[in-house]
């Protein structure tokens, strides 16, 4: 999923600002780049079309964005060392959840709808008004582990 340009530069100008070249540029950058890339990733593929660019230009942008309610930021455990890390992603009309291969730290997005009765029934006992829920699922991919690998791990 990709953040709209378009629709970025117009939340932009409905809250008084506008569309930078640069703003543009780390826009472009994090639908170029897909996936859920860290703000370091942006950094390092921006300074490869703008070395004047700063680090805190990304993480300000990416925040507005964040505000704009065109771009999300989840923290993911990547990879075989577990390395935590803040990822940015388009926000997208259906909720969706992650899945972390420890093994080679590939990010796979699903829906999850069984969590609704969850959401409504946490939401009915304590008289709150859940607005999205974040699930993280960590395991081994099947291009890292062959199934019965995979259920060695499980049975662990």
């Amino acid at each position: 999923m990709r953040v709209p340009v378009l629709e970025a530069a117009a939340a932009v100008r409905a809250n008084g600002g506008r569309m930078t070249v640069q703003r543009r540029l780390i826009l472009e950058t994090l639908n170029e780049l897909g996936g859920h890339p860290t703000a370091e990733e942006i950094y390092r593929t921006v300074r490869q079309h703008d070395p004047t660019l700063n680090p805190s230009t990304v993480y300000r942008t990416l925040t507005w964005l964040e505000t704009a309610g065109l771009v999300s930021h989840c923290h993911l455990d990547a990879g075989p060392d577990g390395e935590h890390s803040e990822r940015y992603d388009p926000v997208t009309p259906v909720e969706h959840h992650h899945f972390v291969c420890t093994g080679c730290g590939i990010v796979i997005e699903f829906e999850a709808p069984e969590l609704a009765p969850i959401k409504a029934a946490f939401a009915a006992e304590h008289g709150a008004r859940v607005e999205r829920a974040a699930l993280t699922l960590y395991g081994v991919c099947s291009a890292c582990g062959t199934p019965s690998e995979m259920l060695c791990l499980e049975a662990d």
